[in-house]
């Protein structure tokens, strides 16, 4: 716009300059408002058509010509879309013929001096006119730096969001994985504790009419197990409030020695253990050694009640790196490869326990083959020295 501006107010000062040296004042007023109505025009254009720029040189001739000085050759400046030296070029050379062939009212001398002021006047505009796009210039990039100065404020807000979102998300789902990681170990503290005194008070209502002493016997062993069940739940919620709890590897054995003991204690069932493929100098994490406490329970339970086995062999090993429990027994379960996925998805504690053991970067196996076989294999077992 600017530029349009100072187009204008040379063509109007040319004019003035025109109506007092020509003699058709009238044609170079009409030639002068056309020229401005191109100017403006041109304006709104990013490059003007070649047929517009045809008739605005037209135009410029006719306006220096009418002009009746070298002056009105000035108006060349206003072809922008020519190099700077072209123009000047254009307008000395029309001045210079004007005078000289037109006009033959000017001695060389005067030619040469009107051609080299044209000249001057030349410099000095373009001087102007480059000053002008410097400004501009100046201007649009402070336009840009402070758009995007804006841009990166908004990106910046919308990242401060976007990490607000994500760390209420992260919030929401440490509060579901810390929920999963009660009901898992709840259930496996104290589910098969549960199952376990149902069995015994089950053998001690058929034993009540014959041996009424071993009925109560085996009612206060039943009566026990539900006490410590409460202490089972505090254990679960005291690990998980101390994650980074370590217990040493033969005091996992030891529990797990106690949960074979008390599994068989009132049955005849058999389990032989095999621990001594495990370190006994070695550390293991409290929530690792929470969920396979309760994975043996687990496996031993679901063996008797889905499979009727009868006898089981839990073998526990370990490295510097992993450690591994695995439990076969002699069941004669339905579970099938075809069935796999179903009877897992619809079990409670096997789908915990898988969960558990990818979450942790390990994995969980199940076969049934001649009797059903249970592996969980967990990394992060630290050996100390």
């Amino acid at each position: 716009m600017i530029y349009t501006i100072f187009d204008n107010c040379i063509i109007l000062l040319l004019l003035i300059a025109g109506l007092f040296f020509g003699e058709e004042a009238a044609l170079l007023i009409i030639t002068a408002g056309l020229l401005i109505i191109l100017v403006t025009y041109r304006s709104f254009e990013e490059k003007p058509a070649i047929p517009v720029i045809m008739v605005e040189t037209a135009l410029m001739i006719c306006f220096a010509g009418l002009s009746g000085s070298w002056t009105g050759c000035i108006i060349f400046f206003l072809l922008h879309e020519i190099p700077a030296w072209v123009r000047g070029l254009c307008g000395v050379l029309l001045s210079v013929l004007s005078e000289q062939v037109i006009q033959r009212n000017m001695t060389p001398a005067e030619s040469v001096l009107h051609a080299m002021l044209l000249i001057a006047v030349y410099i000095i505009l373009e001087c102007i006119f480059i000053l002008i796009r410097r400004m501009k210039a100046q201007k649009q990039k402070e336009e840009e730096r402070i758009r995007a100065s804006n841009v990166s404020e908004m990106h910046e807000k919308q990242a401060n969001e976007e990490l607000l979102r994500q760390n209420v998300l992260a919030e929401k789902n440490a509060r579901l994985v810390e929920r999963e990681n009660i009901s898992r170990n709840i259930h496996n503290s104290v589910g098969h504790s549960i199952t376990a005194a149902i069995m015994t008070l089950d053998a001690a209502d058929m034993l009540y009419e014959v041996k009424p002493e071993e009925a109560r016997k085996k009612m206060n062993d039943a009566n026990e197990r539900i006490r410590g069940s409460l202490e089972s739940i505090r254990r679960a919620v005291r690990v998980l409030d101390e994650e980074a709890t370590e217990i040493s590897a033969s005091d996992l054995v030891a529990d797990m020695e106690s949960i074979i003991h008390e599994f068989v204690m009132d049955h005849t069932f058999r389990v032989d253990g095999d621990f001594s493929r495990l370190p006994k100098d070695g550390r293991i994490p409290g929530e690792h050694a929470v969920f396979l406490t309760g994975a043996l329970q687990e496996f031993l339970t679901n063996g008797v009640k889905h499979g009727q086995a009868t006898e089981f062999v839990v073998i526990m090993m370990g490295d510097t790196a992993h450690i591994r429990l695995e439990v076969s027994d002699n069941g004669q379960g339905d579970f099938t490869e075809e069935n796999r996925d179903s009877r897992i998805r619809n079990g409670f504690g096997i789908k915990k326990i898988i969960s558990y053991a990818e979450k942790n970067g390990g994995k969980a196996e199940f076969s049934n083959d001649h009797g059903f076989r249970s592996v969980v294999e967990l990394p992060i077992y630290t050996a100390t020295s």
